[in-house]
């Protein structure tokens, strides 16, 4: 009988993953060697992706919650957050303190969903998170020390 092993990332799941962190990375180079256009460009755009990744990490843990009948209340309220604080970071007039509060968001997400993952969710989801989180918080690192050189 062949044992599946539930902590292993399924293939596809990992490509998409490692996928969605190629645009931090490329806008994250792009502020930092570009020209005036495309530096201010490329730190709009980083906001918007990073805003847009940040309530699709929320996403998820709704999408969890809302498996179990009743749904748990507590599970919903903090699925939303993430959204919510991301909306409030495009709205900050700084954008290198907006830089900074999504920097926040995905570190505090990431330690959520690594010390106390949404009940239910795949094995293998907290070893993608963890890795993914990781190189997100590293983009905002090479975004904001680009900010505070120049």
């Amino acid at each position: 009988m062949n044992q599946v092993d539930l902590s292993v990332i399924p293939p596809t799941a990992r490509l998409l993953g490692y996928a969605g962190v190629l645009p931090f990375a490329a806008l994250a180079l792009a502020h930092v060697f570009g020209n005036a256009a495309i530096s201010g460009h490329a730190l709009r755009s980083f906001l918007a992706y990073s805003a847009v990744i940040l309530s699709f990490l929320g996403g998820i843990r709704w999408g969890v919650a809302t498996r179990f009948e009743p749904s748990q209340a507590g599970a919903l309220v903090i699925s939303v957050l993430p959204g919510l604080w991301a909306f409030a970071c495009l709205l900050w007039p700084d954008p290198g303190v907006a830089v900074w509060g999504l920097l926040l968001g995905f570190m505090t997400l990431g330690m959520a969903d690594w010390l106390r993952p949404a009940p239910g969710s795949a094995a293998w989801m907290i070893g993608l998170r963890v890795r993914l989180s990781f190189a997100v918080v590293a983009c905002h690192v090479v975004l904001i020390v680009s900010l505070i050189a120049s």
